[in-house]
């Protein structure tokens, strides 16, 4: 008897092979990328008063230092358009209408006051940072007194020197600014009276006043010099006429330096320092404080926590 598989011609089906699925290692470092956020929102939770009494106790005790023991200081701030060269001349030729001698007068002389081209304030600033103008107005006006400085060196132990230390000072208590929109200069001053610290933005202005008009009067009396000198070593009868109505100019200037300096800015707004004053800021300062607070106890906080190491704890996850 013949079987059953013989009589049927078809082969028999074939069975796959089961193949067991190969478990994929994890590496250690997979699960360290594995945190919750969770845990560290709980942490923070559970320590909300101690990170609220923290961030409170270092507002109240910063408004309280800054409000209390710190020096205030009161900003004084002025305000002076400079006047080119050009219109110097164009204003004092108006006043002098009639004076043909004066209206015709050529430019201005070199010095603070510039030519056509020139900025003014770009001249001013640095003038008015530097080290001789702020020398001069310390000495001039009895600032010394007034000025909290060291007597000695930071490093090396060398006693420092008394006029830069005041120099120094001045120049932290004094700023300036251009605008290019308004053309207008911002002169400003800071200091613990609120009355002096307009007194001496007023030095200041009244100093730069008076220097511009030392330099007019140097610059003419410098050209009228040199113009003597030329007309007398000069034989040629026209030239010397020449130099001689050049040198009539030059007297007519020298005797206008008074009134060039007084039309060299005009001061918009007279120095005015506010009744509040401009540091320190009490509200700012106990905000950053608290914020900076608020940054450090949470950091604390998550540090001293071991949740920072659950996840590494945590088993495998299986596909």
């Amino acid at each position: 008897m013949e079987s059953t598989s013989a009589r049927d011609p078809r082969p028999a089906p074939v069975q796959a092979l089961e193949t067991p699925h190969p478990r994929v290692a994890h590496p250690p470092e997979a699960y360290d990328e594995e945190v919750d956020l969770r845990e560290y929102l709980e942490a923070l939770a559970n320590r909300w008063r101690l990170i609220a009494a923290t961030t409170i106790a270092a507002m109240l005790a910063t408004a309280i230092v800054t409000g209390l023991a710190m020096t205030k200081w009161y900003r004084a701030e002025a305000i002076i358009r400079p006047i080119t060269a050009n219109a110097v001349q164009g204003r004092l030729s108006g006043l002098l209408g009639g004076m043909g001698g004066f209206g015709g007068m050529g430019g201005l002389g070199a010095g603070l006051i510039g030519g056509e081209s020139s900025n003014p304030a770009s001249e001013y600033m640095p003038v008015l940072k530097s080290f001789d103008f702020t020398s001069r107005l310390i000495a001039g006006h009895n600032l010394a007194s007034r000025l909290r400085v060291g007597g000695w060196a930071l490093f090396g132990g060398a006693p420092a020197d008394p006029q830069w230390a005041r120099y120094r000072a001045m120049r932290k208590r004094f700023d300036c600014e251009f605008s290019l929109r308004s053309g207008n200069l911002t002169l400003y001053y800071q200091d613990p009276d609120r009355a002096m610290a307009e007194t001496v933005l007023g030095f200041y202005i009244s100093d730069l006043r008076e220097l511009l008009r030392h330099e007019q009067i140097r610059d003419a009396t410098e050209a009228i010099d040199s113009l003597r000198a030329e007309s007398r070593d000069t034989a040629d009868n026209l030239l010397q006429t020449q130099l001689y109505e050049l040198l009539a100019r030059q007297i007519q200037q020298q005797k206008l330096a008074q009134v060039q300096a007084d039309f060299a800015f005009k001061v918009l707004v007279a120095p005015t320092a506010p009744d509040k004053p401009y540091r320190p800021q009490v509200l700012l300062d106990a905000v950053l404080a608290g914020m900076l607070a608020l940054m450090l106890t949470i950091a604390a906080i998550l540090w001293r926590n071991p949740v920072a190491t659950a996840g590494r704890a945590r088993p495998p996850r299986r596909g």
